[in-house]
C-alpha cells in the first residue's frame, strides 16, 4: 500500500516490506555476501542504475567485493553517496523472520539481520520512488560494502577511484529520528603472554601460569565506561591446553574507544603497562635460574573519530528534509564505529541515518516497518535537492 507523505511522494510500504524480507532470506555473514550482492545487482540494474564491483575481496578473503552503483542525475550538482553494508554479524541461514503487523523480529534462534539489510531496503525503496516520480536529483552513488561487521574491512579496502561524491549518508543505525554526527576513535589490542609450561600435578613449581599472570593484570584494569568519552573492554581470552598442564601461553584481545585521542592513547598505554607489570611480578627462580614471563602486544588503530557540525551541508540537508515531513530530529554522537568513520577519514563528509533497528546483534532483534518508511521518506527528500 502506498504511504502518501507531505509533498505527495509515495513510499510503497508493502513493496518495502517485501524487499526487506527477501533480503533477510539471503544468508550473508561477513565474507559470504556474494549471493546477496548478485541479487542486489539484478535489482539495481532493473531500476536503471549501472552496477560495478571493486576487488576488495582480494584483501578481505570474501566471495565478493563492494557493490558500487550509479544513478545518473543533474551533472551541474555534486554527486551524493548512499551507503549500507551487506554483511550480518552472524549467519542467518534457515531462519524465518516473525512478522507481527508492522513489527518484524527474529525468530529467537539468532539475529534478524536488520543490521544492515534494513538500510539496504530503505535505500532501494527511496530510489524507486525518486525514479518513478521523476524527482530532480544529483548523481547518486550507491555503495553497499562487505565485511563491515568484522572490522570495516570492505570500506577500508574500497576502490575510491570509483567514487566521486564528497558527501554521504550511511544508513546504519537505530532511530530514524536521530542523526549521528560523531563517533569515537578505536584502538585494538592483541596481547600474548608467555609463561612456562609444567605438569600441573607432579611439577607445578616448575611452571609459570600465563592465565594467572593475565588475571592479575586484568584485576587492576578499569573496564567499561571509563568516563563520558571513553570505554574499554577485554572481550577475548584464550589459553591453556589441558587441566594437567600449567598454561604457558594466553592471548588477550581488548579494545579502547574514546572521542578524545589523548584519552584513547592513555588508556591503551595503561592496559599495556599493567600486562608488563604483571609479568615482572611473576618472576621466579626455576632450576636455579630467574625466569620472567613475557608479553608481546600489537596495538592497532581500527578507525579515527569524526565530529560534524550542524552548520555543515550534510547535516542541514537532513534537517531540511525532515522539516518537509514535519519530523523532529536531533543530532547524537555514537559509541560505535561504522563505514562513516572511514568515509570521513577519506574526505567524504558522512553522517549516519537510522532505520529503526532495535536490539541488534541479539536474538531479540526487531524493527518497525513504520520506522523504515520514515527513513525512506527522509532519504527521498535528502536526495531530491535536500528536501526542496
Amino acid at each position: 500500500m502506498p504511504h502518501i507523505t507531505p509533498g505527495g511522494f509515495m513510499v510503497n510500504k508493502d513493496r518495502l516490506k517485501l524487499a526487506f524480507t527477501e533480503l533477510l532470506k539471503i544468508n550473508s555473514p561477513s565474507g559470504k555476501e556474494g549471493n546477496l550482492a548478485i541479487h542486489l545487482s539484478s535489482v539495481l540494474k532493473e531500476m536503471g542504475l549501472s552496477v560495478g564491483f571493486d576487488s576488495a575481496n582480494r584483501v578481505t578473503g570474501g566471495d565478493t567485493g563492494n557493490l558500487i552503483a550509479y544513478l545518473s542525475g543533474d551533472d551541474t550538482l555534486s554527486p551524493l553517496m548512499l551507503n549500507a553494508h551487506l554483511d550480518t554479524v552472524e549467519p542467518t541461514e534457515g531462519r524465518a523472520p516473525l512478522i507481527e503487523g508492522d513489527i518484524i523480529r527474529s525468530d529467537g534462534n539468532g539475529i534478524l539481520g536488520a543490521d544492515d539489510k534494513s538500510g539496504v531496503a530503505c535505500i532501494i525503496e527511496a530510489l524507486r520512488v525518486i525514479i518513478e516520480n521523476g524527482l530532480p536529483h544529483p548523481p547518486v552513488e550507491v555503495v553497499f560494502t562487505v565485511c563491515e561487521e568484522n572490522g570495516l574491512l570492505g570500506v577500508k579496502n574500497l576502490d575510491y577511484s570509483m567514487i566521486r561524491a564528497k558527501m554521504a549518508y550511511a544508513v546504519d543505525t537505530e532511530s530514524p529520528y536521530k542523526v549521528v554526527v560523531g563517533a569515537p576513535y578505536h584502538n585494538s589490542i592483541v596481547a600474548k603472554i608467555y609463561g612456562k609450561e609444567a605438569h600441573a600435578g607432579t611439577n607445578p613449581s616448575l611452571g609459570i601460569n600465563a592465565i594467572k599472570v593475565a588475571a592479575d593484570a586484568i584485576s587492576r584494569i578499569a573496564l567499561g565506561q571509563i568516563d563520558e568519552e571513553t570505554t574499554a573492554n577485554i572481550g577475548v581470552i584464550r589459553g591453556g591446553t589441558a587441566t594437567n598442564i600449567v598454561p604457558g601461553f594466553v592471548e588477550i584481545k581488548a579494545e579502547v574507544r574514546s572521542h578524545d585521542e589523548e584519552k584513547l592513547e592513555r588508556k591503551t598505554r595503561e592496559i599495556a603497562s599493567e600486562l608488563e607489570n604483571s609479568c615482572k611480578l611473576f618472576n621466579k627462580e626455576i632450576d636455579g635460574k630467574p625466569v620472567t614471563p613475557r608479553v608481546r602486544y600489537e596495538i592497532g588503530r581500527e578507525y579515527n573519530a569524526f565530529r560534524i557540525g550542524k552548520e555543515e551541508e550534510v547535516v542541514k540537508r537532513v534537517f531540511k528534509a525532515a522539516s518537509t515531513l514535519k519530523l523532529q530530529l536531533e543530532t547524537s554522537v555514537g559509541g560505535g564505529g561504522s563505514d562513516a568513520n572511514i568515509f570521513n577519514e577519506k574526505g567524504i563528509m558522512t553522517v549516519v541515518i537510522g532505520t529503526g533497528m532495535e536490539n541488534v546483534h541479539t536474538k531479540s532483534e526487531y524493527i518497525s516497518l513504520e520506522d523504515m518508511v520514515v527513513c525512506s521518506e527522509l532519504l527521498i527528500r535528502m536526495v531530491s535537492y535536500g528536501g526542496s
